[in-house]
């Protein structure tokens, strides 16, 4: 038997079960089997209980033809580059799997109405769960932005999974120097084969924006609600996934999105780039950054191990306005002088930059003693950036110019990454 045929276990206990052999998750040992059940449902089955198989009905693929794929010449073209996620996957109801669908014509079919919107080619670029990207994934993602403009895209859409899909959209800003196209990352909460699923929305909306903008940049396009009414564009250095699975769990982060699109119609919600002032072009070098978490009953060993493993530069997530452990008070807090005095040592070799837990407001390091005195000794504020941004700048920085330059450049706003102080005081 194989995967996609149909059978009839008969149990231990005398009684039978029908239905289609699944493929078996990887996670499964090779003691049991997986059936797909007639109400759509799976069930596994350990063989020790099974008396006898039968098969029923062998599965065989059905070939479909290809027809030539054409496209209106008249429309503006852009390339999908797929990075991973489900958005531009298929499941197979008779054998369970999913069939990832990269082939324009293919993808078109999963999509048919954005044939009447855009001129599509599809470029497979990798197939990575996103929580297993690295920075190499991020430059062959650049590297495939900058071919395809070459090549005379007017737009770039890049699917993503969810998880890590801000920390990309915020690598990819850095890394395309004055990028005169939209790129937009586009992900889904839910698998296409579910009916809530948000991975049709979200890309008719991606396509319907590049084809209707004159904005350039990168960002990221998902549900704007709960419901299928619209979906926000999101710069992509101030958006963060505030939800586990609601499909509406990119937020704008100290700022509002870039543009709410629904049905069809693009409305900008507040100003946006048109032109570029220098050549385009691709900086793609990241150097060793660390992202440390403080809390309650911090150790130095924690703080020791960036400083040990030659880290070129490390993002604290501090408490409130931007704080850390560092004041002895008592016989309980001793230990926290000393981590301070390994951030005065750190900070003569490597970028220390404090940001904020919170996911809103801004780090200020003058407000209370505790800030001042890691200002003192060499800590430098993050503002309004949110941790993910911060890291991936940070690196990014490190990467390109000297230890003295990304130590200036970090505070500095390059590419949307910090609002002014009016704009989240508003919020």
């Amino acid at each position: 038997m194989k995967p996609g045929d149909t059978i009839k276990v008969t149990l231990t206990d005398t009684k039978e079960v029908h239905g289609i052999l699944m493929p078996r998750p990887e996670l499964f040992g090779e003691d049991k089997i997986v059936l797909k059940l007639s109400s759509g449902y799976n069930i596994g089955v350990e063989k020790k209980n099974i008396k006898e198989i039968i098969i029923e009905k062998e599965y065989r693929a059905e070939e479909k033809k290809k027809t030539a794929l054409q496209q209106n010449p008249d429309l503006k073209k852009i390339t999908i580059l797929h990075s991973g996620g489900t958005i531009a996957s298929q499941v197979d109801y008779k054998t369970g799997g999913v069939v990832a669908k990269y082939d324009p014509q293919e993808f078109l079919q999963l999509f048919p109405e954005l044939h009447e919107l855009v001129q599509i080619d599809s470029v497979m670029v990798s197939q990575v769960f996103s929580e297993d990207m690295e920075p190499e994934h991020w430059k062959k993602l650049a590297e495939a932005v900058e071919k395809e403009y070459k090549k005379g895209a007017k737009g770039i859409i890049i699917t993503h999974g969810t998880d890590t899909m801000h920390y990309t959209s915020a690598a990819l800003t850095f890394m395309l120097q004055n990028l005169p196209i939209p790129v937009l990352l586009v992900g889904s909460q839910r698998s296409p084969d579910r009916g809530s699923s948000d991975a049709y929305q979200n890309l008719l909306h991606a396509v319907q924006f590049i084809a209707g903008t004159e904005w350039i940049g990168v960002g990221i396009c998902m549900h704007g609600s709960t419901d299928d009414d619209c979906s926000y564009i999101h710069c992509g250095t101030k958006v963060k996934k505030m939800h586990t699975s609601r499909r509406d769990t990119f937020t704008s982060i100290n700022t509002t999105p870039l543009a709410k699109v629904s049905a069809g119609k693009i409305d900008y919600l507040r100003e946006h780039s048109k032109t570029v002032s220098g050549k385009f072009h691709v900086l793609s070098k990241f150097k060793k950054a660390g992202l440390l978490k403080a809390h309650p009953g911090m150790i130095i060993d924690e703080l020791k191990f960036f400083a040990d493993n030659n880290y070129d530069g490390l993002i604290i997530e501090g408490t409130g306005l931007g704080h850390l452990p560092v004041n002895a008070t008592d016989e309980h807090t001793k230990h926290h002088a000393e981590l301070l005095e390994l951030l005065k040592k750190m900070s003569t070799s490597m970028v220390i930059v404090m940001c904020s837990q919170c996911s809103y407001g801004a780090v200020d390091l003058d407000v209370y003693a505790t800030g001042r005195y890691l200002a003192q000794a060499g800590v430098i504020s993050g503002k309004d950036m949110t941790s993910e941004t911060a890291y991936v700048k940070l690196s990014w920085l490190l990467g390109n110019y000297t230890f003295k330059q990304a130590k200036e450049m970090i505070s500095q706003d390059i590419a949307g990454e910090i609002s002014d102080r009016q704009q989240y005081q508003e919020l």
